[in-house]
């Protein structure tokens, strides 16, 4: 009897630790709202939990965003940077709330990035969330937009910064 509870136990903490891993692909829309110029990509997507995810941009080709443990790490459309988040404290609340939204924790982003949050029924049984920062934090977001299907993955999510970017996120799994 002892065996099988120890067994059951395994099992069940190999398949929470395997909804916390994901690969997939994703179709990311940039909208520059001042022209209403609209800049499509795409490519790959790897997270493991609970600090590292891969974005691999198949379109433009070459272009990736990493984060890997506290870096920051990525080169898009020949901008490159790598950013240790511990030191460079500008980055650390984007860096999270990307992070918090793949892994469903978007009171976290609440709380780090003083923003409102209102939750509504999704598409499927999923779930629809909405962030309103209370004050913009330079180099940060001022408000978030995540969908979550029924199994709690996130399916959608818009990134809005300061100055009129918004910048749409679509994953497949």
């Amino acid at each position: 009897m002892k065996k099988l509870l120890i067994s059951i136990t395994l099992m069940a903490l190999a398949l929470s630790a395997g909804a916390q891993n994901f690969e997939g692909t994703f179709k990311q829309a940039k909208t520059l709202k001042i022209t209403g110029k609209v800049i499509k990509s795409e490519g790959e997507i790897t997270y493991t939990a609970p600090d590292q995810l891969a974005m691999i941009y198949t379109n433009p080709e070459g272009d990736y965003f990493i984060i890997d443990g506290p870096f920051v790490r990525m080169d898009l459309r020949g901008i490159a940077a790598d950013v240790n988040t511990e030191t460079n404290k500008a980055v650390k609340p984007q860096r999270n709330a990307i992070l918090y939204s793949i892994a469903g924790k978007y009171k976290d982003i609440a709380t780090e990035m003083d923003a409102d949050c209102q939750e509504s029924a999704g598409k499927g049984g999923g779930k629809h969330v909405v962030l309103k920062m209370r004050k913009a934090l330079p180099k940060a977001y001022t408000g978030m937009e995540l969908d979550y299907d029924k199994s709690g993955r996130l399916t959608r999510m818009v990134l809005e910064e300061a100055g009129g970017i918004s910048t749409e996120y679509i994953i497949n799994y």
